[in-house]
């Protein structure tokens, strides 16, 4: 199953250049490791609902063997130590990527 790697940061106050840092270099270890598109930056939604975090990446992975390759390399793990020390609070969740439905599937479904 394809998966959408999904990482939300609250940094700490004065940290969000750091966790910004880090962001990129988890992005760059995502695609090398296999990962197909990588999006990462500050939030810019016009919307009220972020809730504090104001920066993210979400990394496609092929399969979920590829994702677990990530999340097991060390130097994700020490990636990921750092980002907790200069984050508030960081979100994490997988989401499955499937197939967009064609107009005719999703009207059928109203």
């Amino acid at each position: 199953m394809r998966l959408a790697h999904i990482v939300l940061i609250k940094p700490r106050d004065g940290a969000t250049w750091r966790a910004e840092q880090i962001v990129d270099q988890l992005a760059a270890l995502a695609t090398d490791l296999g990962a197909g598109e990588v999006y990462a930056g500050s939030d810019v939604s016009a919307e009220p609902f972020g809730g504090g975090y104001t920066l993210g990446v979400t990394m496609n992975f092929p399969a979920e063997t590829v994702r677990d390759g990530y999340l097991r390399d060390a130097r994700h793990g020490q990636l990921a130590r750092e980002l907790s020390l200069t984050a508030e609070s960081v979100l994490v969740v997988d989401l499955p990527i499937a197939a967009a439905r064609s107009n005719d599937e999703t009207e059928g479904r109203q």
